[in-house]
């Protein structure tokens, strides 16, 4: 394991965190329920604690209420969730109408091609875990089965949209090494069902 996270860390990350001190036994081995403290030292939970509902007043409403809550909510993600969804059927249909058929066609039919093309397109177009599905499914009929699985698996991990995010955590050393990491065991293993299984 990694003691010291200083070579990964910012600077300023790594500064602000808190200092350990040397304990009798790991927090890991200690049993019982545990939160994590200011200090960075767990604190030792009572039954008591664990067995209070988080909030009382929630069966208390009436239905009316609470069928007014759900509505609104499940408006909220369909108007977030649904804006990205056309977002990305948009971006698909602009790709396979701008790029000639040929071309779309030639890079899904090789298997270590259409993987790679994939990868590009989901570290670059990748919208939204729930979304990238609809978004794949576009491509189907044209691309191998391996790498349809790279684009939803490479996606979620990788995207241009998360860089600024870990830049401000990560070094860049770190950042690349996720990079590679996560390209590498993506590639395998839908290189694996290209070729062997599908």
């Amino acid at each position: 394991t990694q003691k010291d996270l200083g070579p990964l860390l910012q600077r300023a990350v790594f500064r602000s965190r808190p200092r350990k001190f040397a304990e009798d036994k790991p927090a890991l081995l200690q049993s019982g329920s545990y939160l994590l403290g200011q200090s960075g030292t767990p604190l030792p939970l009572d039954a008591n604690v664990l067995n209070t509902p988080v909030s009382q007043n929630i069966n208390t409403k009436p239905l009316s209420d609470r069928l007014q809550l759900f509505v609104e909510n499940a408006i909220q993600e369909f108007r977030e969730l649904g804006s990205i969804l056309v977002l990305g059927s948009a971006i698909a249909a602009i790709i396979q109408v701008v790029i000639p058929r040929d071309i779309i066609i030639s890079l899904g039919q090789g298997p270590v091609m259409s993987i790679l093309a994939m990868m590009l397109l989901a570290a670059v177009v990748s919208i939204c875990s729930t979304v990238d599905a609809f978004f794949a499914l576009a491509f189907a009929s044209t691309f191998t089965s391996g790498s349809l699985l790279a684009f939803l698996i490479f996606g979620p991990m990788i995207d241009i949209k998360a860089i600024g995010l870990l830049l401000s955590v990560f070094k860049t050393k770190s950042i690349i090494y996720l990079f590679l990491i996560a390209g590498q065991l993506t590639f395998l293993l839908t290189l694996f069902l290209n070729l062997y299984v599908s």
